[in-house]
């Protein structure tokens, strides 16, 4: 099975939207270490619009993605680790979830912003933004779907569905830091 980035990216903050606002966070004690979904709106032009250094944002823009997808995956290699550990509950975990809130957040509205200015970057950097908005979309998807497991699983933390979804929060991290890095320095 393979993913279409086109089609990620132009439902992309739609996607991810839809992954970080799920009702399983707005309803729970611990809703503050839930990601908040942005909207991805663009604004009017200004008059600085039409001088603006597009490409130095986009720039900035990915290495800030890249260093929140960084901390991220040495957050979720912790919570990996975690899973491993028959003692470790669902608070202790719960509260290594929490911490990639912030960094998941900033990559949402980093992918928001990237998807607005997309058209106005060369092809080498709109493949980035696209790797960007599809390793950010199952980035948010599997940091939802471990907290969900967690918060309704509490006792089950060493099951598989919990487990997977801790590795494939690290492994989304990872590959989007990698993909991010790979095409800064090509070009």
């Amino acid at each position: 099975m393979t993913i279409r980035v086109k089609g990620l990216f132009v439902s992309g903050c739609a996607v991810l939207g839809m992954a970080l606002a799920a009702p399983a966070w707005a309803g729970s004690a611990a809703a503050s270490a839930a990601p908040s979904a942005p909207a991805c709106v663009a604004g009017k032009p200004t008059a600085a619009s039409y001088t603006w250094d597009f490409k130095a944002e986009a720039a900035r823009t990915l290495n800030d993605i890249r260093a929140d997808a960084r901390q991220i995956s040495e957050d979720a290699d912790t919570l990996r680790w975690l899973t491993l550990n028959p003692g470790a509950d669902w608070g202790l975990q719960e509260e290594q979830l929490g911490q990639m809130k912030r960094p998941i957040n900033d990559i949402v509205s980093d992918v928001c912003r990237l998807e607005t200015i997309r058209r106005v970057v060369s092809p080498p950097e709109q493949h980035e933004i696209d790797l960007a908005i599809a390793e950010g979309t199952l980035l948010s998807i599997h940091a939802q779907d471990a907290y969900n497991w967690g918060n309704q699983h509490p006792e089950d933390l060493l099951l598989g569905p919990y487990r997977s979804d801790v590795a494939n929060l690290y492994n989304e991290a990872s590959a989007l830091q990698r993909s991010v890095g790979s095409a800064q320095g090509a070009s």
